[in-house]
């Protein structure tokens, strides 16, 4: 009679994975939890510095401020006209460029030690553990406003003005985020089995910064050499540069990508798969985490 009985709803067998419908449910239901604690972390990062939370703002500046003065510079200047790397609005180009790279490498590096740094609270209280790398990117993203001020102040001042398509950026900073958070679950994971993932990551990250085209734009190498066009679309593998190239079209009239449908494509797609792949990786050690 015994085996007849079903356990009663909501119930999962140890050390199982949580179904992902009542997870998401029980994760929605302590979304002010999450809240708290980005909003307490927020506060609390650079609380030993006399500028406190600007540092956040001027980090960004002081690198676009140094990549401008080697590459739009100095670099620029020993540049051939026809193999120029720099758009016309230099300055613009590369302000959206380090801030919404910043903020997706923040997120994702922050989530990484989501896991490792909260063991004592993983102990004392039973939530899902999902909200420690959400709370990291909601963090990011509180912080992320007084970049977009910045960002839009360079529009302004460098020319491209206020237009309607900068409402396409809501959309592209979702994607992105979207993105984020399922990277901030995959290496959350990883660095709650293997600490020294957070060494690696700044060389990753180092890596990709170099390779997504931050600091130059890859359309002005093809446009005019039809047989290096497949080199654009190689590109698109690397998300960081389809969402860095949709957050350009979106605040800069200066900037035309030839193959932008297909970008929004890659941005859904990249989105989609770092989420659900994020969810299935991390919820598969739900059970284990803080018990190492």
């Amino acid at each position: 009679m015994a085996s007849l009985i079903s356990p009663p709803t909501g119930l999962i067998p140890l050390g199982g994975r949580p179904r992902l419908r009542d997870y998401l449910r029980m994760a929605w239901s302590r979304r002010e939890f999450a809240f708290n604690l980005a909003h307490g972390q927020f506060r609390a990062q650079h609380m030993d510095t006399a500028l406190g939370n600007v540092w956040q703002l001027i980090n960004p500046i002081l690198l676009i401020a140094i990549y401008f003065l080697v590459f739009g510079v100095l670099l620029g200047n020993l540049t051939n006209p026809g193999n120029d790397f720099r758009p016309e609005n230099y300055i613009g180009f590369l302000s959206v460029g380090v801030f919404v790279y910043s903020y997706q490498q923040r997120a994702i590096t922050a989530g990484a030690s989501s896991i490792v740094n909260n063991l004592g609270l993983i102990r004392s209280l039973q939530f899902p553990r999902a909200i420690l790398p959400a709370a990291t990117v909601i963090k990011e993203i509180l912080g992320f406003w007084s970049s977009l001020a910045v960002m839009l102040a360079v529009m302004v001042i460098s020319g491209e003005g206020l237009h309607l398509d900068m409402l396409w950026f809501p959309v592209v900073f979702l994607l992105m985020t979207a993105f984020s958070f399922g990277g901030a679950l995959i290496t959350a994971r990883m660095t709650e089995s293997v600490r020294d993932v957070r060494n690696v990551l700044p060389f990753v990250f180092r890596l990709l910064f170099y390779v997504s085209g931050i600091l130059y734009d890859v359309t002005r190498f093809t446009q005019d050499r039809p047989s290096l066009a497949a080199l654009e679309e190689l590109f698109l593998l690397n998300p960081f540069y389809v969402y860095l190239s949709l957050a350009r079209e979106s605040l800069m009239t200066s900037h035309m990508h030839f193959s932008q449908g297909w970008l929004w494509f890659a941005a859904v797609a990249w989105a989609v798969v770092a989420l659900v792949f994020g969810l299935w990786y991390f919820l598969g050690a739900e059970k284990k985490y803080g018990r190492g």
